[in-house]
């Protein structure tokens, strides 16, 4: 996806940039996750601003038009990254260790199956923060407009 957006903010070799949403957002079956994800917040309230963080590839000054490309498969990635491996790393961890605890005879197979879940899903937020966004999990400026 391609969209023009006017570079707000430049930190060394990245830019924050800002826009309107883009029209393709409407038809978009991801397009309730943008915001989730943080990738695009929403402005102030005076219509669809939105500011994003991209790769300043194309030396992009302040003020600067500037048309950044995203994958179109960015915001299905992400959200199973962030939404879907936490979720099955929570019922496969805790189903383990509740089998594991019931076999024992324990009593407290629920809660040490709850407590297990949620540390495991802690332990992959950790994992994910630590490693940082793989490849292909950025936006780029691809062209400057300059006037």
């Amino acid at each position: 996806m391609r969209q023009t957006a006017f570079v707000a903010e430049i930190h060394g070799n990245q830019a924050v940039v800002v826009s309107e949403r883009a029209s393709s957002c409407g038809s978009c079956a991801g397009k309730a996750s943008c915001s989730t994800l943080g990738s695009w917040r929403e402005g102030s309230g005076k219509g669809r601003i939105l500011s994003l963080r991209v790769e300043n590839t194309a030396g992009a000054k302040l003020d600067d038009e500037v048309v950044i490309e995203v994958a179109d498969d960015l915001v299905m990635k992400t959200a199973f990254r962030l939404y879907g491996m936490p979720m099955v790393g929570f019922v496969m961890v805790g189903g383990l260790v509740w089998q594991g605890l019931a076999m024992l005879g324990s009593d407290a197979a629920d809660v040490g199956a709850s407590i297990a879940g949620i540390l495991a899903v802690m332990a992959y937020y950790a994992w994910i923060w630590k490693q940082g966004a793989p490849d292909g999990f950025v936006a780029k400026i691809i062209e400057v407009k300059r006037y």
